[in-house]
């Protein structure tokens, strides 16, 4: 039985189940009792060639993808298979179910939670214009109630979510249409045919992945700024209310002496300031905190030093407010921007509020993302991608991660992905042949076997 603890679990996949698959694979993944937490954020699948790694992963998304008009119902109607159920880490459990003896078309689509049914509805394919009938908004809104993100990555490297609402997909055509004519005007006709078959995918899924970086880290950056507003209006009533009372009450309950208390406020002055400029490095805080000239005001104060501390202590709070509000996204822009430039050479990259992502050669030399290697724009666009995953309860579906990694990257790929996500709610699914993959995490490795083979070979053994 799977060991785990419905009210505590972060939502994730917990098992994977399908029954003929093409008609002839049967699956439950994983195949053996197991602790839900070995899984929780990181599952890897590994199997033959042909057995359906990549059907199951596709299949996964368009389940559990709430949407409308995105195609998520009919795929499910077109891929051969007889059921297929996802259990989560809440207890909730989606099944696909086809009617009679057929594999593709119609079918019946439950949730259910704790074993009981809480939606259910029946889905017909319309073979002519590949459409499905029969969206139930109870349904919809359930699996919209699970508030679970998710992003699909195929081998194809274009990032596919429900979350890209319409203003996003038409933005992302027109800059892409921009795209296609500023490659036309610099290489012609002829190249951009070339570029168009090998390359555009890529080098624009990496140039929108880019761009959604930039935005989420302005929008973490006035979350924080808020935050410490915030905190700032209710420091500045408390100076107010400081001066009205002139200091008597709190210079009477005081435990340190005045000496002490302007002592007190020049290191921490000094503290704040050096640490106003690691968040200047992504212009969080810009410019870094300037306070040499307040330190060497408060050591040659001589006189009214209560007052003054009254005073400045309200306002180094505010400093202080604001750091921390903004501190957990100085700590993630720190490990993601450092876990890439660990993998990059003669290049690296800098983030900032201002100017986002920028790619440096040569510590000047600024370098379009076209012009990196495949493997690198491979790598930017998988971490770029898993940063801005992080905020709600994701699952990151990814199919062969290592296209394009050498095997040093590969060796080191997953534990930059689980950095970047670290104290997030974000879980990896991947499928993959990579060795190095394999190795390190094999807790985590979940193997393709077929169900039906073993039924065979056990009614063989029985009729022996």
């Amino acid at each position: 039985m799977i060991d785990m603890d419905l009210e505590q679990a972060p939502i994730s996949i917990v098992r994977i189940d399908v029954e003929k698959l093409f008609g002839k694979y049967t699956y439950s993944l994983p195949d053996e009792d197991i602790r839900q937490e070995n899984y929780s954020s990181l599952l890897i699948m590994y199997g033959d060639n042909g057995c359906g790694k990549t059907t199951v992963l596709k299949l996964l998304f368009h389940v559990l993808s709430p949407a409308l008009r995105r195609g998520h119902r009919s795929f499910i109607a077109r891929v051969p298979f007889k059921s297929f159920s996802v259990l989560l880490a809440d207890g909730t459990r989606i099944t696909v179910r086809r009617k009679d003896d057929n594999l593709i078309g119609p079918y019946q689509f439950f949730i259910l939670k704790k074993d009981k049914i809480i939606a259910t509805t029946n889905y017909v394919y319309d073979e002519d214009d590949e459409n499905v009938k029969g969206e139930d908004e109870t349904v919809i809104h359930q699996l919209e109630e699970l508030q679970l993100i998710l992003f699909f990555l195929g081998d194809d490297r274009l990032l596919d979510s429900d979350i890209f609402d319409e203003e996003q997909r038409l933005s992302r055509r027109s800059s892409f249409a921009t795209y296609i004519d500023y490659m036309e005007e610099r290489h012609g006709s002829f190249k951009i045919r070339e570029i168009r078959e090998r390359n555009t995918n890529l080098d624009f899924a990496l140039r929108m992945s880019i761009q959604r970086t930039r935005d989420w880290v302005r929008q973490q950056a006035l979350k924080g700024s808020n935050q410490g507003a915030a905190n700032v209006h209710n420091i500045y009533e408390d100076i107010v209310e400081r001066i009205i009372k002139l200091g008597d009450t709190d210079k009477e309950t005081a435990s340190d002496s005045p000496d002490l208390l302007i002592q007190k406020l020049i290191e921490e002055f000094k503290k704040q300031g050096e640490r106003s400029k690691d968040f200047s490095r992504f212009g969080l805080i810009s410019p870094p905190l300037k306070t040499e000239k307040l330190v060497n005001m408060l050591n040659n104060v001589a006189s009214n030093k209560f007052v003054v501390w009254q005073v400045l202590k309200p306002y180094l709070d505010s400093i202080t407010a604001r750091l921390d509000a903004l501190q957990e996204t100085q700590d993630v822009l720190t490990v993601f921007v450092n876990t890439i430039n660990e993998f990059l050479r003669d290049k690296e990259i800098s983030l900032n509020v201002r100017d986002g992502l920028n790619i440096v050669i040569d510590g000047k030399r600024s370098l379009p993302p076209e012009q990196l290697s495949s493997g690198e724009k491979q790598l930017l666009l998988l971490l770029c991608n898993t940063l801005t995953a992080r905020d709600k309860a994701t699952i990151f579906i990814i199919d062969e991660p290592e296209i394009s990694l050498n095997v040093k990257w590969q060796r080191n790929l997953i534990r930059a992905l689980l950095d970047c996500t670290k104290g997030s709610q974000v879980q990896f699914l991947l499928a993959t042949h990579s060795i190095e993959l394999l190795s390190q995490y094999r807790n985590h490795v979940v193997k393709f076997e077929n169900k039906a083979d073993e039924d065979k070979d056990g009614d063989l053994q029985a009729l022996a």
